[in-house]
């Protein structure tokens, strides 16, 4: 049996933008070279060893790349022998990139890897097909993308969140409580400096009208948020539906990258790891109530981490709408007999607050989670996220920092 054990050295983002907000003119693959690049420049790890690879992902698909995870690796600055894999899992890109770069460390395939994901909403991609019969003056219409082969299945991600809410009896009240909660959360982060370490800044070059200025602070957070406003909202998916735009999740620009290596390693170059990975699980599920997926691969992860949910000192869970996050509580509880703290969910608040780049969120919770163990003297944590198309996946990781 394999005695390696994997750490997180760091982990860095870009700060997350609105979609056609501050950093709308990079595409996925330049945001996910920026944050690379931002890791190695914290890190100086290209100066101290090979990197053997990158695993990143997105979710929607890079515009001006067909290997996003290659072309993010070369316009970092790696050299060419560092190989790249690109992972698709959705919104679980980031988690699954990370469990799949411990996978390869402890079948000893590998010593150091980047993981992590991007995403640009602003410069998303379109596919298109051919014309299907030669030389008819036929224009490429677009495709339509689906997460299922079967037609009812195929039903946006907020209906699949109203479809949570009708089976597990969630208030609107209750939604509109964790959406507000996660803003206010996400505002005390913000006021207290939280995240000046982790996040890298982009230059944003000037024009003719504006000077030249740095981009370091999340956008998308609304620190003005109430619940008076909040309950005024009208529902967005479903007439009579509870899911509005103050309780989802926004659609965002950004990167998020952790830098993965054996303890052995790391002891050796001299570093002072964050975190030991544990465990990763994923876990399949009806796409129709797609959003409850973590609530089967966190449990997973931590029984095979050998602990409880009461050993969780931080449970991050990407919030694609808030009903989903009460779901998959509720379901947590119902699957191990534990209690969930919410004070110890999204103690920093979520994506509601700080905006969705998909492929990047995993990577963002995982860094969440890492600082606020590290800050809190914490131990054990674990992230998730649910995914389109029916999964969740999750990780779960020990503080080496108490």
């Amino acid at each position: 049996m394999s005695t390696r054990e994997v750490v997180l050295v760091e982990g860095v983002r870009t700060a997350f933008g609105r979609m056609g907000g501050t950093i709308r003119d990079y595409t996925c693959s330049q945001l996910g070279g920026m944050g690379i690049k931002g890791l190695l420049d914290k890190t100086k790890i290209a100066e101290k060893a090979h990197v053997d690879s990158v695993f990143l992902g997105s979710a929607i698909g890079c515009s001006n790349s067909g290997n996003p995870a290659r072309w993010a690796t070369l316009a970092s600055g790696l050299g060419y022998e560092t190989s790249a894999s690109y992972v698709e899992m959705q919104c679980g890109s980031a988690i699954d990139s990370i469990n799949h770069a411990a996978w390869k460390i402890l079948a000893n395939q590998a010593d150091i890897i980047i993981a992590g994901g991007m995403e640009s909403y602003s410069q998303g991609a379109v596919k298109f097909s051919m014309a299907t019969t030669p030389f008819k003056l036929i224009p490429p219409m677009p495709i339509p993308s689906t997460l299922s082969p079967i037609a009812e299945e195929c039903i946006g991600m907020g209906l699949t969140a109203e479809n949570l809410q009708v089976q597990y009896n969630i208030p609107r009240e209750a939604a509109d409580e964790f959406a507000y909660n996660s803003q206010m959360r996400a505002k005390a982060a913000q006021d207290g400096g939280y995240f000046k370490d982790e996040i890298i800044p982009v230059t944003i070059p000037g024009t003719r009208k504006t000077p030249e200025f740095v981009f370091d602070v999340d956008e998308h957070p609304r620190a003005e948020s109430t619940l008076e406003g909040m309950a005024k909202l009208n529902p967005v998916f479903k007439a009579g539906g509870t899911v509005t735009a103050g309780n989802s999740s926004g659609q965002n620009d950004g990167a998020a990258f952790v830098l993965m290596m054996t303890a052995e390693k790391a002891k050796e170059l001299g570093y002072t790891p964050m975190a030991k990975w544990l465990s990763g699980a994923d876990y399949g599920c009806d796409p129709k109530i797609m959003g409850i997926g973590p609530a089967y691969a966190m449990p997973q992860a931590i029984k095979r981490a050998g602990l409880k949910v009461s050993d969780m000192d931080v449970m991050e869970c990407n919030e694609a709408f808030a009903v989903q996050n009460l779901a998959v509580v509720k379901e947590i509880e119902n699957q191990t007999g534990d209690t969930v703290d919410m004070e110890k969910w999204n103690p920093m608040g979520g994506a509601i607050a700080f905006g969705h780049p998909n492929g990047a969120s995993g990577a963002r919770i995982c860094i969440f989670a890492m600082r606020d163990m590290i800050r809190k003297g914490g131990r054990y944590g674990v992230f998730g996220s649910c995914c389109g198309g029916g999964l969740g996946v999750a990780t779960v990781i020990e503080n080496l920092q108490r």
